[in-house]
C-alpha cells in the first residue's frame, strides 16, 4: 500500500515562487481561454477550442518547471513526457473510493432530485442567495426546471438506463465516451489541478491535519476552488460551482494512493456514474 506523499523540501522564498507561479498560471490559462472563445469563429472552430485548455493542462506544468525537473518528476507531470507513470496504487484507490462512495452518491442524487423537483430549493438557499449578487441570477432555478419537466416524480427512477450515445455503433460509442473521459477530461485536469497546482500549493502551505490517515489542508481546498471557478469559463452556469465537492475527494486520492490515476480514474468513473444517474433519474417516458 503506497505512502502518501511528502512535500518537496525547498527554501521559503522557493514555496512561495512556487505557489505564485502556480496561482498565476492557473488565472492565466483560464482567463487566456475565456478570452479566446471570445473571438468570433466558424462552428467548427469554436466547438474545438476546448483543445486549447487541454494542451494547457497537459503541458503547461512540465514547462513552468522547465528549470526544476526534479519537481516535475516527483509531482508526475514531467519532465519528459505529460502522462503520469502508471502505478497499481492508483486503480486500486480509485476503486477503493468508487466502492465507499458511489453508493451513497447516488441515494443522495436521488434524494435530491426528489426534493428540488417538487419545488423545494431549500438545499440551495447559499448558492442561490450568492446567484442573486451575479448576473446569472434564476440560472439555477432555470436549469432545474427543465431538468425537473421529466421527472417522475418519485424518490426512485423508473429503471437504470445508459445515455443514447453509448450504444451508438454497437456498443462503441461508450468506449469512445470512456477515452474522451479519461484522456481528454479526468487526466489532463488530474494533471494540472492536483499534479502542479496542489502540490505547489503545499510547498507554500503544507498540510498540519490529516483527513482519514492523509494530510490535507489549505492547499487542496484552495486548488479545489480554482478548480469549480474554472468550470464556469467552459459552462457559465452555478451549478458547475458544486465541482468543488468531488474535487476534494480528488485532492485526497493523490495524496493517499501517491499516483494521479486514482483521482484521474475514480475522476472519469464518477463522470460516467453521473451520466447513468441522469439517464435513469430523467428517463424517457
Amino acid at each position: 500500500m503506497s505512502e502518501p506523499a511528502q512535500p518537496v523540501e525547498v527554501s521559503p522564498e522557493q514555496a512561495r515562487t512556487l505557489a505564485r507561479k502556480a496561482l498565476l498560471a492557473t488565472v492565466g490559462l483560464y482567463g487566456g481561454y475565456a478570452l479566446v472563445r471570445q473571438i468570433p469563429a466558424p462552428p467548427l472552430i469554436a466547438e474545438s477550442l476546448g483543445v486549447v485548455l487541454i494542451a494547457g493542462f497537459y503541458f503547461l506544468p512540465g514547462f513552468m518547471l522547465r528549470n526544476q525537473p526534479e519537481l516535475a518528476k516527483r509531482w508526475q507531470v514531467g519532465p519528459d513526457v505529460p502522462i503520469p507513470p502508471w502505478r497499481r496504487s492508483g486503480w486500486r484507490w480509485a476503486l477503493y473510493a468508487a466502492l465507499a462512495i458511489f453508493p451513497l452518491f447516488a441515494l443522495l442524487t436521488w434524494g435530491f432530485y426528489w426534493q428540488v423537483c417538487q419545488g423545494d430549493l431549500s438545499l440551495l438557499s447559499p448558492v442561490l442567495a450568492v446567484e442573486r449578487l451575479t448576473p446569472a441570477d434564476g440560472s439555477l432555478a432555470r436549469f432545474l426546471g427543465r431538468q425537473c419537466r421529466a421527472h417522475p416524480g418519485g424518490f426512485w427512477p423508473r429503471g437504470f438506463y445508459v445515455p443514447i450515445a453509448w450504444v451508438e455503433y454497437y456498443g462503441l460509442g461508450f468506449v469512445q465516451a470512456v477515452a474522451v473521459g479519461l484522456f481528454a477530461i479526468a487526466l489532463p485536469e488530474e494533471v494540472f489541478h492536483r499534479g502542479y497546482l496542489m502540490s505547489a500549493l503545499e510547498q507554500r502551505w503544507p498540510p498540519t491535519r490529516k483527513l482519514f490517515g492523509v494530510p490535507f489542508g489549505w492547499a487542496a481546498i484552495i486548488s479545489s476552488v480554482l478548480f469549480a471557478l474554472g468550470h464556469l469559463v467552459a459552462s457559465p452556469s452555478t451549478a458547475r460551482l458544486a465541482t468543488f465537492f468531488p474535487s476534494l475527494v480528488f485532492a485526497w486520492l493523490w495524496r493517499r494512493s501517491d499516483s494521479l490515476w486514482a483521482p484521474a480514474l475514480f475522476h472519469v468513473a464518477s463522470n460516467l456514474l453521473m451520466d447513468v444517474l441522469l439517464a435513469s433519474t430523467f428517463a424517457p417516458r
